[in-house]
């Protein structure tokens, strides 16, 4: 007897390529589509969610509707119609907090739609007043529903859900377009015209939340001790106008280089030297695990979980460090960047980080069940 195929709608993408995002696009490319099939909410107004054009490729169907903040009302409507439908045996909500949980309420009466949280935080950026008290509303609300409880990180899911059990399931990547290449490596810098350059990056949004204003402090001390440096930024956000006029102040504009929201991470990664992540808090971070991948040396703050942490290539350094000392840490190492750069996704795969792996795992609790059904854990 042929298998009904699955129909699983997701929910929380945005027009930023950023770990929720490419967590959700690492499944899809994966998992088999003649058994499970994704489509997606797109509630971003007038940009559209990231990844829109291969999503479609894809045979996946986008729903536009209206935002939360310009029609609450309409949102609600929209979000409850589609759910209504039956047509989805699961809801899949990717969140980085409880202050939206409208796909998770669309369930409550549909008896054959189970709703999947996935956590893909541990806190809430600071000056997000009304984030906050609406995560804070919520959380009895969903650690007493019955639903599927999934996080990024063992932090995360503590956070997210700290009555409840939940299972860790690990954003993977796709292991084989991180592998480091020597040719990719020579072209980007050519490109980029970095040649003979020590490269510092960093692949993250401009927010609170990555710490992008103190990485420019970090490298203004690099830069103060070591020549032939640049900085390149790959990501966009709402700091980027604060970024731009700090690198003007410190009279850095010829050695940061900023490339915006791109498609060729991976490629990009091949070109630096070091990754420099000073994140304030992190869920998981993806990037720290694609830069292990292709090889890249990281330094990261000590908010960074040490799930992420797959191989040696990674520092943690103390928040509460100084810039300077960040700096002097990154130069100390630089005989080490001499070495012949290698690739660790072997490493990644063996230690469960690949995205197919994942993919596989997902088909069949999609499939087969989670728990057996709409439960009040997920183990």
């Amino acid at each position: 007897m042929k298998q009904e195929k699955i129909f699983v709608l997701q929910i929380g993408m945005t027009p930023n390529p950023g770990g929720i995002e490419s967590y959700v696009m690492n499944l899809y490319r994966k998992i088999d589509k003649n058994k499970v099939q994704f489509d997606f909410v797109d509630w971003c107004g007038e940009e559209n969610i990231a990844f829109s054009e291969e999503i479609k490729k894809l045979g996946g169907r986008i729903f536009k509707i209206p935002t939360r903040r310009d029609n609450y009302l309409e949102n609600k409507r929209a979000i409850d119609k589609l759910v209504g439908t039956g047509k989805y045996r699961y809801v899949y909500n990717n969140l980085n907090s409880l202050s939206n949980i409208s796909g998770v309420t669309a369930t409550d009466n549909i008896v054959n739609t189970i709703p999947i949280i996935h956590a893909h935080n541990d806190s809430i950026e600071k000056g997000l007043l009304v984030s906050k008290i609406l995560d804070k509303i919520h959380k009895p609300y969903v650690n007493s529903q019955k639903c599927i409880r999934l996080a990024c990180s063992q932090q995360a899911g503590e956070w997210m859900f700290p009555h409840s059990k939940f299972s860790v399931v690990a954003d993977s990547i796709d292991t084989t377009l991180f592998e480091y290449s020597e040719s990719i490596r020579k072209h980007y810098r050519h490109m980029l015209n970095i040649e003979n350059k020590f490269v510092v990056g960093s692949v993250a949004r401009f927010s609170p939340q990555k710490n992008i204003s103190f990485l420019i402090d970090v490298f203004k001390k690099i830069c103060e001790k070591k020549k032939n440096v640049v900085l390149v930024l790959v990501g966009d956000g709402s700091q980027k106008k604060l970024i731009k006029a700090k690198v003007f102040k410190y009279h850095l504009e010829d050695k940061v280089i900023f490339l915006g929201t791109r498609n060729d991470t991976s490629s990009l990664m091949q070109a630096m030297d070091a990754m420099v992540a000073p994140s304030v808090f992190e869920g998981f971070g993806m990037s720290v695990l694609e830069a292990q991948c292709s090889g890249l040396p990281c330094y990261v703050s000590d908010a960074f979980n040490d799930e992420v942490i797959q191989t040696t290539l990674v520092k943690k350094i103390p928040l509460t460090d100084t810039a300077l000392e960040w700096a002097t840490l990154i130069i100390s190492d630089l005989s080490f960047f001499k070495e012949k750069r290698v690739s660790y996704s072997s490493v990644i795969r063996e230690n469960g980080y690949d995205s197919e792996q994942v993919a596989n795992g997902l088909t069949d609790k999609f499939i087969n069940g989670f728990t057996g059904g709409r439960q009040g854990e997920s183990r």
